[in-house]
């Protein structure tokens, strides 16, 4: 697996209805999957089982429920999105973004770099970051502080390791966070 675009998602079916079959179009059996972390909602996977089940059965698209009584921290959450991922390279993705521009950057990913937005954080792609699994370990996955935000000191974290900024063209804004 080259790519494995990781998401998290509570309580934001209503969100991901609206960006997941955009993003499934840049999954390819055996190269690029969608991971999808339903963490404390038991919504998702029936909802992905029931309309989404051929892209389940070839692994281009995985889901996993995590019920779990810790509060929800993004870093902790993050951290098990990403352990759903075969991919070499991981992609932090939320539910209401897209795939746009950032999959060409992705397949040259090297150790020595990490994958950014090109665009500023305000409006939530601020969060699309990629990894090799290898920085991914030597960064021990984000914090699990419930600090907010947590991709900040991921990025931080990665450059003090040496690590290089690629910047990747992310046009499609994400959904309102309002339904």
């Amino acid at each position: 697996m080259n790519i494995s675009y990781c998401i998290n998602c509570h309580n934001r079916l209503w969100q991901l209805k609206k960006t997941l079959e955009h993003n499934l179009n840049f999954t390819i059996t055996g190269k690029v999957d969608l991971c999808i972390l339903a963490y404390n909602d038991d919504s998702i996977e029936p909802y992905l089982t029931e309309h989404f089940g051929d892209y389940l059965d070839t692994e281009r698209l995985k889901v996993k429920t995590v019920t779990d009584s810790k509060p929800y921290s993004f870093g902790y959450v993050k951290n098990l999105s990403h352990a759903m991922g075969s991919g070499r390279v991981l992609f932090n993705l939320d539910a209401d973004n897209f795939i746009d521009g950032v999959q060409d950057v992705l397949l040259t990913l090297t150790d020595d770099e990490i994958c950014i937005s090109d665009r500023p954080a305000k409006d939530g792609r601020g969060g699309r970051i990629g990894v090799t699994r290898n920085t991914f370990n030597q960064l021990n996955g984000y914090l699990d502080n419930q600090k907010f935000p947590d991709d900040g000191d991921f990025v931080i974290r990665a450059i003090q390791l040496g690590k290089r900024l690629k910047r990747a063209e992310c046009v499609i804004a994400p959904l309102s966070n309002e339904p």
